[in-house]
């Protein structure tokens, strides 16, 4: 594949599919590719639309250089290792105080680790989903009376002024290390709080996740203690976690990565070993789809349908029969949470209406720019509900489970440019003494939990605000396309090159191209009915597809039909022969 075929006008760089709004990326300056001169244009392409705007960066990036921040440039790094030098040789008892979901959960596993190599023997705290997100003055309670005498969180903490003081005031010492946003004013608990996102960081790259931000203290701590153990072999948890939590691929991030995949692909971790069998999946064939589709659901199901303890035990067993017995375990809670979901998600669509009608409405002034769904389902389902909203209707989606005892849980979601956490921000203080229970999250995604009675004032502060936030052109799915491709483009060669750039993920999104005119040539109904397989037609070439839950006006679609389809290229290695095949995203009747 050599340059892409671009857009003819201006007025073609937004295409209508049947599901979504297809954005068309510009074409790659020629003056960057003359300088690039040797290098392949299709991948130049690629990484040019992923954010890598000059020829330097486009030349960094195929370096593969690994990139590894100094940790102690982290704030207050150098107060933690301190503090945390102290408890080893004084043989403290330390509790690592995690969060519930997957990012959490491998949290904690690292730093568990990190003490029990350095000696130490600490408690393992994980909340469950009804406790919420954060310190709870209940929980430190329970390891104050164990003899707790430092609390180190993982993936919490930064906003947690008053919990710490409360925990001081037991008698211990807390070290937080986090990645989520801390207070708009700045505000932090009175301890070293370590996270890439203060105001005040220094640190070069501020989107680490939890376990990442756990992996940079346990190589602070092993810089600070000779003896210590190389933390690189934790780096399997850290790629679990780091795509779990669908932070960007880029940077350190990336570089994390990288490593940690490939650790995947040869751990010895008996609990792991157990989930890739009892999920289907290839140790040697990890990719960052594998652990987002297969791998992490499951341990996300433990907190969604359960309790987290299930998934820390699993990833931290060493006895053989109790990792299957609780992988069967983690399997069949996946099982019932996606029934749950895909039968709350028809209800909840139904109720909303059809998105093309919503669209309009929102378009047209009619209907806040904002989904809003509270029902009777489990808490641990409401952002799953949510994300599938926002994937479906391309607006931000605030979805609640009312308990019945009063109060409701909130999952949220957001699209690009409108920033969840500042929503919550100002629904907050927009009341004397706040509105929420408890709040928190990012950009992206976030919740909170607040008195059943207080709902309808936090809905009208919550569509205000995000009417403020959010841009009209932004309304609507929408598929970034790379490029507009012929089918004789689509090579194994290109498949094969395009492999070469992975992994992709959140920030480094996996290509997607649009071909036009295309023929339906063949098509087959496989699994559950669901899903096909197909073959499209185009004057050069027919390439093979696959559409995982194709709609059923793709299913009903006669044969010989023209269309345009939008599709990752990707490679199937079945039954021993590598082959090239569309993995298809959306369509539309060719015009």
């Amino acid at each position: 594949m050599s340059i892409y075929a671009q857009p003819s006008s201006d007025s073609e760089t937004v295409l209508h599919g049947r599901k979504a709004l297809w954005r068309i990326e510009e074409a790659f300056p020629a003056e960057i590719r003359q300088a690039l001169h040797g290098r392949s244009p299709m991948l130049c392409h690629l990484l040019y639309c992923r954010g890598y705007r000059s020829a330097s960066e486009i030349d960094a990036f195929f370096s593969h250089d690994i990139i590894s921040h100094d940790p102690f440039l982290l704030p207050d790094m150098d107060r933690a290792i301190e503090r945390l030098v102290r408890a080893i040789e004084c043989r403290e008892q330390v509790a690592v105080y995690g969060d519930f979901d997957c990012d959490g959960v491998t949290s904690v596993a690292v730093l568990v680790a990190t003490l029990q190599r350095c000696g130490l023997d600490p408690i393992a705290h994980l909340p469950t989903r009804s406790d919420g997100h954060g310190l709870h003055p209940e929980a430190l309670a329970s390891l104050a009376d164990r003899g707790v005498g430092l609390v180190v969180t993982a993936d919490c903490g930064i906003t947690a002024i008053e919990e710490v003081r409360v925990a001081r005031g037991m008698g211990m010492d807390v070290i937080i290390t986090d990645h989520h946003e801390p207070r708009p004013d700045g505000s932090l608990p009175d301890c070293p709080a370590v996270s890439p996102t203060r105001h005040d960081s220094e640190y070069p790259y501020r989107f680490l996740c939890g376990v990442g931000v756990a992996y940079k203290l346990a190589q602070a701590l092993g810089q600070a203690i000779p003896a210590a153990p190389d933390p690189d072999d934790l780096l399997d948890l850290v790629a679990l976690g780091t795509v779990a939590d669908v932070v960007p691929l880029l940077d350190e991030n990336r570089s994390l990565v990288i490593q940690g995949l490939e650790r995947l692909r040869r751990t010895e971790r008996t609990g792991l070993l157990a989930l890739f069998r009892a999920a289907g999946v290839d140790p040697q064939r990890i990719d960052p789809v594998s652990v987002s589709f297969y791998l992490a659901p499951r341990i996300n199901a433990a907190n969604r349908m359960a309790t987290p303890q299930f998934a820390y035990d699993l990833i931290t067993a060493y006895d053989a029969g109790t990792a299957e017995l609780l992988a069967a375990q983690l399997g069949e809670l996946n099982r019932q949470r996606q029934v749950l979901v895909a039968e709350k998600f028809e209800e909840v669509a139904a109720q909303i209406g059809a998105p093309s009608l919503v669209t309009a409405e929102v378009l047209e002034g009619r209907m806040s720019p904002l989904l809003i769904s509270i029902g009777d389902w489990q808490p641990g389902i409401s952002g799953l509900l949510a994300s599938k909203l926002v994937d479906a209707y391309g607006l931000p989606a605030f979805v609640g489970s009312d308990s019945g005892q009063g109060i409701v849980s909130v999952s949220a979601r957001g699209i690009p440019g409108v920033h969840i956490d500042e929503i919550l921000e100002c629904c907050e203080s927009s009341l004397p003494g706040g509105l929420f229970i408890g709040y928190g999250g990012h950009s992206r995604a976030g919740g909170f939990r607040i008195d059943a009675d207080r709902l309808p004032t936090a809905i009208d502060l919550l569509e205000s605000e995000t009417a403020r936030q959010i841009q009209i052109d932004r309304i609507g799915a929408v598929l970034v396309v790379d490029a507009e491709v012929s089918l004789g483009m689509l090579s194994l060669d290109a498949a094969q090159k395009i492999r070469t750039i992975a992994p992709f993920g959140s920030g480094f999104s996996e290509p997607l191209f649009l071909v036009r005119g295309v023929m339906l040539k063949r098509r087959s109904v496989i699994g559950d009915g669901k899903h096909a397989r197909f073959a499209l037609q185009g004057r050069d070439a027919c390439v093979d597809g696959v559409s995982f839950g194709a709609d059923p006006e793709f299913l009903q679609l006669p044969l010989g039909s023209r269309l345009d389809a939008v599709f990752h290229l990707q490679l199937n290695d079945r039954n021993g022969r590598v082959k090239q095949e569309m993995r298809l995203r959306d369509w539309r009747p060719s015009s």
